[in-house]
């Protein structure tokens, strides 16, 4: 039913209208990792346009896929670590999804190929992609509603896909590391007929956790094609199948041990209070896509993004339910939920060029629609008859499966999401002025159907939001480019309030920022800064007691974030990065005591510097130091947990135009420190040593 809707959607939307295109932009070097292209179907993930990120009155950056293949990163949370303004792996130890703050803000969810990649974000299956099928990684920080519609107020991150090239290439690329790292992979690019070209993209990775027992394995196949079907329409299909059939849940630890020196010391950063013979989670998640370019003359052109998706999941997991026995006896609960999610998102869009008396302008006209419906089945033991944990001399074979009360409590839930947006956005230009003003309207609509141990209930909601963004810069003569914007953002909220018995609205947010940035002619100097004052309201808050809850809560955001980039000879660049927050609760009158306080997950000063040095054509030696500011103990500040600086190295040799080998380290010194807490019950260590080789061979 849901593809037989999608397939009438698709029809109906052919007739509506969509942005500007590209043309076709290509930098090509012997090396499949640094094609950098710029197909018909882009669209920058900051104003759907063509504007770069230098030129875009907001903080948008590009990260791009020879960076992350020079870190060997394999998830966004891992390019996220050089970012200003973020910060990554609030929970390291994890890898079932990825979870980041962004100016204070935490996220769950990603971008693909400028769609969401759906996820209901209650639960735990969110689908993740690959960093080696990711041919660069775009972050646009602040509200974003405005062309997204539902979404944190920190920002969003989008994963870009590499597409097919005319120009055949093929790379295959192995990597082997400690931890048992082995992986195989392979990305293989060309024509197959003149109006044809493939891309198919596949690897398979193995490895040990780091916390013991576990382990993690991922499978990809991604192939994709693209038609030209004629010199102004073009057809891009594209699938993207994953399964991971073991990887590493989020188990935490308690404060006492992590944090805090125990009886027995503090643990390494190996720790681990999960049960080799429960604790696991396996998905599988498929996703069909196509997209259709076309041109209706020099000045317009339509474009039509779409995704199927559909994926399911199982999570075995323990959580803590504090420390007996003085600090050494871990109590802990298990519990299982098994997931499946079915929906599809399509974004279509019209741009136009106009030219008036004074302005150019870029129209784009927008409708976005998506779907999802997914069910959940949880179980939980509460603590009955499970065993606890001596986390001094750890046993990680205690739990009988068979003997575990998981029928304790139950839920199954069916929840059906469905959103409709509206946007306009004119993008007008005067010689060195460009100016943005967009608006979107939304509609949202949910239906939870929950079963809690035989306590049926329902909840409906239907919550619309209008968003705006208004947006300004002007390039000086000399290069420098000041900046000035105002953005909007929304998510829905679910529940009433338990006084007026009405309805939640949505919780929204809004921000002022100003900035500057700076490149010169050469591009060996790029400056970008921006302060910011971000607001997020209607937060929903509760007493101490649970009894009363209403939507009162407010949070502000202000911040500083400065990026220097210098090549300094022929030879030797830098990039210098610093973020500056100071994020509280301002308003919150059902627990006055959490006014003023810092949220958790958010390091307020964070700094880091990277360095590539090249020796010669075929070799060169990289560097990152990275400093992450203390964060909060729990939501009431009771205590910090400290910052922590790492340092990171790589290293690439080309042995000729077809084989380079790599190496990267990151945490090169091994140090132990802790990522994050919910509370002193709840801590996650941080990421340890991690060293890789790997070797490309190109032909």
């Amino acid at each position: 039913m849901l593809l037989k809707s999608t397939f009438n959607i698709s029809l109906l939307t052919l007739s509506l209208i969509s942005s500007w295109c590209l043309a076709d932009e290509k930098k090509v070097s012997n090396d499949l990792e640094t094609i950098e292209i710029y197909s018909k179907s882009y669209r920058s993930t900051g104003t759907k346009s063509g504007l770069t990120p230098i030129e875009s009155p907001m903080s948008f950056e590009v990260y791009d896929n020879k960076l992350l293949q020079l870190r060997q990163v394999d998830s966004v949370n891992e390019a996220l670590r050089y970012v200003p303004g973020v910060t990554p792996e609030s929970r390291g130890v994890a890898t079932l999804f990825d979870q980041y703050s962004i100016r204070g803000f935490e996220s769950y969810r990603n971008y693909y190929d400028g769609l969401l990649l759906q996820y209901n974000l209650a639960y735990n299956l969110a689908p993740q992609v690959d960093a080696f099928a990711t041919e660069n990684v775009e972050v646009l920080k602040g509200p974003t509603s405005v062309l997204y519609g539902s979404a944190p107020p920190g920002g969003m991150v989008n994963q870009t896909a590499k597409m097919p090239q005319q120009i055949s290439q093929h790379l295959v690329r192995a990597r082997l590391g400690i931890n048992n790292l082995a992986e195989l992979a392979l990305d293989s690019t060309g024509m197959l007929t003149e109006q044809v070209n493939y891309r198919f993209i596949a690897l398979g990775r193995r490895r040990d956790g780091q916390q013991k027992t576990t382990e993690e394995q991922r499978t990809i196949i991604a192939p994709s094609v693209t038609f030209e079907i004629s010199e102004k329409t073009s057809l891009n299909l594209n699938v993207y199948y994953q399964d991971d059939p073991n990887m590493l849940p989020s188990s935490s630890l308690p404060g006492q041990g992590t944090v805090y020196a125990a009886s027995y010391g503090k643990l390494d950063a190996d720790a681990y209070a999960g049960d080799k013979n429960w604790t696991m989670f396996e998905r599988e998640v498929t996703m069909l896509g196509f997209k259709l370019n076309h041109e209706f003359n020099d000045n317009s052109s339509f474009l039509q993004n779409f995704r199927y998706t559909l994926g399911d999941s199982t999570l075995r997991n323990t959580y803590g339910k504090g420390l007996a026995d003085g600090d050494k006896i871990y109590k802990r609960s298990a519990y299982q939920t098994i997931e499946d999610i079915e929906g599809f998102v399509v974004d279509n869009q019209y741009g136009t060029h106009i030219s008036t008396g004074k302005f150019n302008h870029n129209l784009l006209v927008g409708f976005e629609y998506q779907t999802l419906d997914s069910t959940f089945n949880y179980s939980d033991t509460f603590g009955n008859n499970t065993p606890a944990i001596d986390l001094s001399q750890p046993d990680y074979t205690l739990f009988n499966i068979d003997q575990l009360p998981l029928d304790t409590y139950q839920q199954f839930s069916r929840l059906a999401q469905q959103q409709r947006g509206f946007y306009l956005q004119d993008e007008l230009s005067q010689d060195q002025f460009t100016a943005i003003i967009g608006l979107r309207y939304d509609d949202f609509t949910s239906v939870s159907e929950d079963d809690e141990s035989g306590d049926i209930s329902e909840t409906h909601i239907n919550q619309n939001e209008l968003s705006i963004r208004l947006a300004a810069i002007y390039t000086l003569d000399n290069g420098i480019a000041p900046y000035l914007s105002y953005s909007e953002s929304f998510e829905p909220t679910a529940g009433k309030d338990s006084i007026t018995g009405k309805a939640f609205k949505p919780t929204t947010a809004s921000q002022i920022e100003a900035g500057v940035k700076y490149q010169n002619d050469a591009a060996t100097t790029r400056i970008t800064a921006a302060i910011f004052d971000l607001k997020k309201k209607n937060m929903i808050t509760s007493t101490p007691d649970f009894m009363k809850k209403t939507q009162s809560g407010a949070v502000q955001s202000k911040g500083i974030e400065l990026s220097i980039f210098q090549q300094v000879n022929d030879y030797i660049d830098i990039t210098a990065n610093m973020t500056k927050l100071d994020i509280s609760v301002t308003e919150n009158p059902n627990d006055p005591s959490l006014i003023g306080k810092t949220p958790i997950w958010v390091a307020q000063q964070q700094a880091s510097l990277w360095l590539n040095y090249y020796f010669s054509q075929n070799f060169e030696l990289n560097g990152g130091l990275r400093y992450v500011g203390e964060s909060q103990l729990d939501k009431h500040n009771t205590d910090v947990i400290p910052g922590y600086t790492l340092l990171d190295f790589a290293a690439s040799y080309d042995f000729s135009d077809q084989y380079r080998l790599g190496l990267a380290v990151s945490n090169l010194t091994d140090k132990r420190y802790v990522g994050s807490c919910v509370d002193v019950r709840r801590c996650w260590m941080g990421a340890e040593r991690s060293i890789e080789l790997t070797l490309n061979a190109s032909f």
